[in-house]
């Protein structure tokens, strides 16, 4: 969406007569159709998009007398002054066969001559209105065309220029998160190779064992055995108490028995 400040800029009255071209020569409106619509946009609608494919909105409107100055300059003066002109040429000519009939025949009445004057001086106040409103200064549209163009191609290089920024700014921010997964990777890569060098040292020291390891392993093997050399001990003496222990039993429950006897 497009927007203007008044019609009454450069590019407000360029696109006014894009309006009017294409009313007249694509939608084939009629002419007073068209006028009236273009008054209505000069002096009181904002919303051009409404009435044409134009995509623009106007920010200040201009009022009934602006509006009309604007638009008796840009519309009427600029695709219906050679109409206009050709009215009042035609109603000169109607005049003079008017006229001529009254002063060379009877049958014209003075009515019909004081109607073809009036309608005379109509068309002539017509033009004046027209002709005081001729735009004061002759720019030359195309070249504002042209410019328009180019601010317009400027602008839409501008925004590709900034979404070729936008896109490497995330594409930077991207590269950012890249970088930190993959020093994250390297990371976990160095403590996997470090638990990989351990587990390759304890399976070479395994396979491979080392003098002291050995002798430290000989010493646990002859304290095992001496333990299970006391724990044998152990073993036996215990069993030996039992023995004395049952016998000394025996030995007081049949002496009980001989005194029972003796008794």
């Amino acid at each position: 969406m497009e927007h203007i400040q008044t019609l009454s800029t450069l590019r407000g009255r360029l696109v006014l007569r894009d309006i009017v071209r294409e009313l007249r020569y694509e939608k084939q409106v009629s002419s007073i159709t068209t006028l009236l619509t273009c008054w209505r946009l000069c002096c009181f609608e904002r919303e051009v998009y409404r009435y044409s494919k134009r995509q623009v909105t106007v920010i200040h409107k201009l009022g009934l007398f602006r509006g009309t100055s604007l638009w008796l300059q840009e519309v009427v003066n600029r695709f219906y002054f050679s109409t206009i002109n050709s009215l009042v040429y035609l109603g000169a000519a109607i005049l003079l066969v008017v006229i001529s009939g009254y002063r060379f025949t009877d049958r014209v009445d003075t009515k019909l001559v004081i109607a073809g004057v009036g309608l005379e001086a109509l068309m002539l106040v017509i033009l004046f209105v027209v002709m005081f409103f001729s735009p004061s200064d002759d720019i030359d549209m195309e070249d504002v065309a042209a410019e328009t163009e180019d601010s317009s191609e400027m602008r839409e290089l501008i925004g590709e220029i900034g979404d070729i920024a936008t896109d490497y700014a995330s594409a930077g921010v991207r590269l950012e998160s890249i970088a930190v997964a993959l020093a994250d990777v390297t990371a976990r890569q160095d403590e996997l190779l470090g638990a990989v060098n351990d587990v390759a040292r304890a399976v070479s020291f395994a396979a491979n064992p080392q003098p002291e390891f050995i002798e430290t392993m000989r010493q646990t093997n002859l304290t095992l055995q001496a333990f299970h050399l006391n724990v044998q001990a152990l073993v036996e003496a215990t069993h030996t108490l039992r023995r004395e222990e049952i016998q000394r039993a025996v030995r007081v429950e049949v002496e009980r028995m001989l005194e029972q006897r003796i008794r």
